[in-house]
């Protein structure tokens, strides 16, 4: 395995309270010194939410696309139950977390969808870093750097007042496409 020592010295530290000192196009340009083109396809194809329930079978990634897949299997079973559908046909979630059906249903029992989408961030946040222990200069960090990275962004757009509004109707629209197809 490559191990990325300058790249991952060079990095700022991204905070979940701050906004984030480099874009995702600015990290990518930073790990394309030193990555290979294959570490670089897999460092760039994290996302917070991926298009795709599709997971790879390795890694870091893999293990944060399976928890975002059965967060999406939670939420629309509770979805299903909320609206008085039958949830025989959803796709089951695979019991990879015990405790995130409860964590799920604090998240929708914030008093506002911010505070919800807020408490969601965060619990992604807590996720990433989890997926990061162990793993000191290579690629697997970098792909939580690039998850981590798109969070504080994310954060930072939703408390900018100006863009916030705008940013979460993006978000919602999103989420929700994503719940509806698991949904049909």
């Amino acid at each position: 395995m490559n191990r990325y020592y300058y790249t991952v010295a060079s990095l700022p530290a991204v905070r979940f309270e701050e906004a984030p000192f480099l874009s995702e196009e600015e990290f990518l340009e930073m790990c394309r010194i030193e990555a290979s083109p294959e570490d670089l396809e897999y460092i760039a194809s994290a996302r917070i939410l991926p298009d795709s329930l599709d997971t790879p079978a390795e890694g870091a990634l893999g293990r944060w696309n399976r928890i975002v897949r059965e967060f999406r299997c939670y939420a629309a079973q509770i979805r299903a139950q909320n609206l008085g559908w039958e949830a025989d046909r959803l796709p089951r979630p695979e019991g990879i977390d015990a405790s995130m059906q409860e964590r799920l249903r604090s998240i929708l029992n914030e008093d506002t969808p911010l505070k919800m989408e807020h408490a969601l961030m965060r619990w992604l946040w807590q996720v990433a870093e989890d997926l990061e222990s162990g793993h000191h200069f290579d690629r697997e960090q970098l792909v939580v750097y690039n998850l981590k990275l798109q969070l504080a962004a994310r954060r930072a757009r939703l408390a900018d007042s100006s863009r916030g509004g705008e940013e979460y109707d993006r978000q919602y629209e999103t989420v929700a496409h994503s719940l509806m197809e698991i949904a049909t």
